[in-house]
């Protein structure tokens, strides 16, 4: 199953939206959706996940930079429009933070394929907070397993090995994760 995209457009007119929505569909975006104001792409992205924001700034509540940044720290790719004069400026304020800018006017290949990099992007940042989220998962079961073990060691007065074959042995007996033994046996010692 292919992977899903959302995409948010920020802009204050509805030209940007209708030039933009055909592209993001034909690249793979699942779900556009656009908004005027920097205010609700705030309210939009608490509520619901967004891939790949779009910033066409100036914005009528925000000039856009702020609100750029404060998406990109979301793990959210983000895209602004800048009028030329300005962007270099821009640059040098929200790039740090891996926020692409692009200076107004925008080239149709250059939407294109600033776009096709942030959602190569975004597919490679998902990997990686799958991996940190198995990573912490299993980081909090050692820590579970070595707590158990260590009540072990106090209350039955078994070796390290043999705490540790005895919770990987009841694991297996038992067909459940060396977790689920690990919290019954501190359920059990610990008081």
């Amino acid at each position: 199953m292919a992977e899903r995209y959302y995409a948010m457009i920020v802009s204050a007119g509805e030209k940007t939206e209708k030039s933009i929505s055909p592209i993001l569909s034909s690249d793979g975006f699942t779900r556009t959706v656009a908004v005027s104001t920097a205010g609700t792409a705030r309210k939009l992205v608490a509520d619901s996940m967004v891939d790949l924001a779009i910033i066409n700034s100036p914005l009528p509540d925000d000039f856009g930079t702020q609100l750029a940044l404060d998406l990109a720290e979301r793990n959210i790719s983000v895209l602004i429009f800048v009028n030329r004069d300005i962007s270099d400026q821009v640059a040098s304020k929200v790039e740090p933070a891996g926020v692409v800018v692009l200076a107004k006017p925008v080239s149709r290949p250059e939407l294109i394929q600033s776009i096709k990099i942030l959602k190569v992007m975004r597919s490679k940042l998902r990997s990686l907070e799958a991996r940190a989220v198995t990573v912490e998962t299993k980081m909090k079961e050692i820590s579970l397993v070595n707590r158990a073990k260590w009540l072990l060691i106090d209350r039955l007065k078994m070796s390290e090995e043999e705490a540790h074959r005895y919770i990987e042995k009841s694991a297996m007996d038992d067909c459940v994760s060396k977790s689920v033994i690990a919290q019954g046996i501190i359920k059990t010692y610990d008081s």
